[in-house]
């Protein structure tokens, strides 16, 4: 009888191979009726699926399973009628598969994926890059969010998948062409071409991104989202990283501008930026654990401090809320420079801890313009600059510009919305005049299309009424 079940099986996946194999793009569908099933516990009915996936068995409720195996060289939508599943590392287009000379040479392909669609990595070492020249069309909204994680049904579990990565042709200071780390390809400008700052990599909006950085190499787990050389012509909003096992979200160099983001519970750095990042952030809440490290990481360039482009940001209305044990609120080093405007630290050991520079404090090119801190300490006491003092010290008090205010900022625990003295302006603040009045106006990178003015400190309107922006698409209780 065993054996009997046995070959009646291997026939039925033999049909099932054979099905796909011509009918051209159509789906396939075989129903093994009344069996155990598979993953999804689904009584065996095996999905029905698209020909380039692999059909697994549908879930409990009888939502279609379809896992992609291999990487996407078309275009391709991801419907949210079925649970679509990482089998691997996926890659869309061949835009880090070869040095390319030119940007004409890597491949024009999109990714749709359509509001509320569930995307999972099938196992630990899956993860989805969107290499140079290709897009992703990630439009979720507040009612139907797109969400990537592990297979299991829970959305808590760091590092059991990889993340979600995009590049692109913007700038970055190592040159041309740059190995990405962990081996996840190339990315920057090329050779012939020259910096492509305004490039695109697509939209991502309303995604929720949770349970990523698996460790891809010895040391090296992935962030929940990455992007390598993305330009300012990609439409980033609306994005929660969690319970990631390293940091929320990196930018390697590039321009993107991102607004509206959450990270909570990421165990390395929330925010992480180097290699020449010139792009603006305005928006932010960081919620971290014991566990976390640092709020936001950030470096220039560890070869060279002064290699240019030289990271230098504009980050606005950013809540960092800081936990006893884990690291700095804020750590800038090895050449960083930039602008952080109506910024709350909150909470934590350190609110700033500043090493390795060279020139940013004197030359006023390291501004926090209208902070306020609330930590244990407000700054660390490495005492690194060879005279017993510590950097941040001298960020804070050299600077011109400089107004950072020494107050609990009395943040509500469930809306983040501040209500200290100094929290709220007597006026809207236009970020790139107070960029070019503090130092070098060519090196003010402040987008006025894309930051909006605002006369509070925090992500947090203190005047705004539910539902806040974080409601209603974030996972629930991680805020």
């Amino acid at each position: 009888m065993q054996q009997k079940k046995l070959v009646s099986a291997v026939a039925l996946m033999g049909s099932m191979a054979a099905l796909t194999a011509c009918n051209n793009g159509d789906d396939v569908n075989v129903d093994l009726s009344s069996g155990s099933g598979g993953s999804g516990g689904g009584g065996g009915t095996v999905s029905t699926c698209p020909a380039w996936t692999s059909p697994e068995a549908q879930t409990s409720d009888g939502t279609n399973v379809c896992a992609i195996e291999n990487d996407i060289e078309e275009n391709r939508t991801l419907t949210s009628d079925i649970r679509w599943i990482l089998d691997g590392k996926i890659e869309v287009g061949n835009g880090n598969s070869a040095t390319f000379d030119t940007e004409s040479e890597a491949d024009n392909l999109t990714l749709t994926i359509e509001p509320g669609t569930d995307i999972r990595g099938g196992r630990a070492d899956s993860w989805l890059i969107i290499t140079r020249g290709s897009k992703i069309d990630a439009a979720g909204t507040a009612d139907n969010p797109i969400t990537f994680s592990s297979e299991d049904d829970d959305l808590e579990g760091a590092g059991e998948w990889g993340g979600l990565v995009l590049q692109g042709f913007a700038q970055a200071n190592p040159g041309n062409n740059v190995d990405a780390e962990a081996g996840l390809g190339i990315y920057g400008p090329t050779a012939n071409d020259g910096v492509s700052n305004d490039d695109s990599s697509g939209t991502v909006q309303y995604v929720r991104i949770t349970e990523g950085g698996f460790e891809v190499a010895p040391g090296e787990e992935l962030n929940g989202f990455t992007l390598f050389g993305v330009g300012s012509g990609t439409t980033i909003d609306h994005i929660q990283v969690n319970d990631n096992q390293d940091d929320g979200i990196e930018f390697f160099g590039g321009t993107a501008q991102v607004s509206h983001l959450v990270l909570t519970d990421n165990l390395d750095d929330s925010i992480d930026f180097d290699l020449g990042w010139q792009g603006n952030i305005q928006y932010a809440i960081v919620k971290k654990n014991s566990e976390s490290d640092r709020g936001i990481e950030s470096d220039n360039n560890g070869s060279g401090f002064d290699v240019t482009p030289r990271t230098r940001p504009t980050i606005a209305n950013l809540t960092i809320v800081g936990a006893t044990g884990a690291g700095a609120n804020a750590l800038h080093r090895e050449g960083m420079g930039g602008f952080i405007h109506n910024a709350i630290y909150d909470a934590g050991d350190v609110c700033l801890d500043v090493d390795d520079q060279n020139n940013e404090i004197n030359n006023d090119e390291l501004i926090y313009d209208d902070v306020i801190f609330n930590c244990a300490a407000n700054t660390a006491g490495d005492d690194d600059d060879g005279n017993a003092n510590e950097f941040a010290d001298s960020i804070l008090n050299n600077n011109r510009s400089n107004t950072v205010f020494d107050e609990d900022p009395m943040l509500d625990e469930n809306t983040f919305q501040p209500s200290s003295a100094n929290s709220t302006l007597g006026s809207a603040k236009n970020f790139r005049t107070v960029q070019e009045n503090a130092g070098d106006a060519a090196d003010a990178t402040a987008d006025m299309n894309f930051l909006d003015e605002t006369d509070y400190l925090g992500a947090v309107d203190p005047d705004a009424s539910s539902p806040f922006w974080f409601e209603g698409w974030t996972l629930e209780g991680t805020l």
